[in-house]
């Protein structure tokens, strides 16, 4: 497959070697992250999901349209007791933390962040799921994983730092056990170019802020994951959610904006800047959001019969 650079960043990738590829990512996307939780708590919800929300209604808070979405992706992957989870870029444990509160199954998940895995495991021993979470720091290319070993692996807001995209989908084919489930939740460019991908703006955001992203479009990642033997159950676009959730984190940037700066001088213009520019383009839908479901030979559950919950409570 021909790969195709939509960015500065993505070209500058891709004359580098895998190897230093993988350790450029694993500096510049943590550098973004290594600041303090207590920052990121003031932007987001209470778990601390940096990802899109999924509302009813425009006037629906951020709290709600986030237990919205953590409820959909713990219907989507169907976790049964027992049964392992990965979630690669878990983050500060929001989404698996959710889900090790709400189901019986195992999860491992890793970050480039030690200041993330500090927090999420210390939330595990307050929820008391301490026993069935572990959290490392580590890349998604340096896992050694057992073919076979997972039921479920979730990216959410994470692979879009990845650019090593088709060694990720085959790492997921290998260790989903038959019937296993994979979910991505992220950012895509529309096929058909829509602004200037080589704009200041772009640069801002996915080098200066968040250290190194690539958007593909939505056909190369469902190309990909096939290729690495899954097959699509459910594809949903979540575009619109996104700019009503960066809408909710630029007014709490600057609601708090003091007391970032108290903490991390410059943070807050930082976080404002790069949350504007991507809520114009989540708007203007040059750049678009979706959520993905595949599993790895035939499903285990029925896609027409998944009790996603219309109404998220605060859980």
């Amino acid at each position: 497959m021909t790969r195709v650079a939509h960015t500065r960043a993505e070209r500058e990738a891709n004359l580098r070697s895998a190897a230093d590829q993988r350790e450029h990512e694993r500096q510049a996307v943590a550098a973004h992250y290594e600041h303090s939780p207590e920052i990121f708590s003031l932007v987001l919800d209470s778990r601390l999901a940096y990802a899109t929300g999924v509302y009813e209604h425009a006037g629906e808070d951020l709290e709600t349209a986030q237990a919205r979405k953590y409820a959909r992706i713990a219907a989507k992957l169907d976790i049964r007791p027992g049964q392992r989870v990965l979630d690669v870029g878990c983050g500060w444990g929001s989404n698996l933390l959710y889900l090790a509160q709400h189901t019986e199954g195992v999860f491992q998940g890793i970050t480039l962040s030690a200041q993330q895995r500090e927090e999420a495991l210390r939330r595990a021993r307050a929820w008391g799921v301490a026993d069935r979470v572990q959290i490392d720091v580590c890349h998604v290319e340096d896992l050694n994983l057992r073919p076979e070993s997972f039921d479920a692996v979730l990216f959410s807001g994470s692979i879009v730092h990845m650019h090593n995209r088709p060694a990720v989908h085959q790492m997921v084919g290998e260790v989903l056990k038959p019937g296993g489930r994979v979910l991505i939740s992220d950012c895509y460019f529309p096929v058909q170019p829509r602004g200037d991908r080589d704009s200041a703006a772009t640069e801002y955001i996915f080098v200066e802020a968040l250290g190194y992203c690539r958007l593909i479009g939505l056909a190369e990642e469902l190309q990909l994951m096939e290729r690495a033997g899954l097959d699509i159950l459910h594809v949903e676009d979540l575009t619109r959610h996104y700019a009503q959730t960066l809408a909710h984190w630029i007014d709490n940037v600057r609601k708090h904006r003091r007391t970032i700066d108290a903490m991390a001088p410059g943070f807050a213009a930082v976080l404002q800047q790069y949350m504007t520019v991507a809520r114009m383009s989540f708007a203007r839908r040059t750049a678009l959001e979706y959520m993905i479901l595949a599993t790895k030979g035939a499903p285990t559950v029925d896609p027409g019969a998944w009790p996603i919950a219309q109404k998220g409570g605060r859980s």
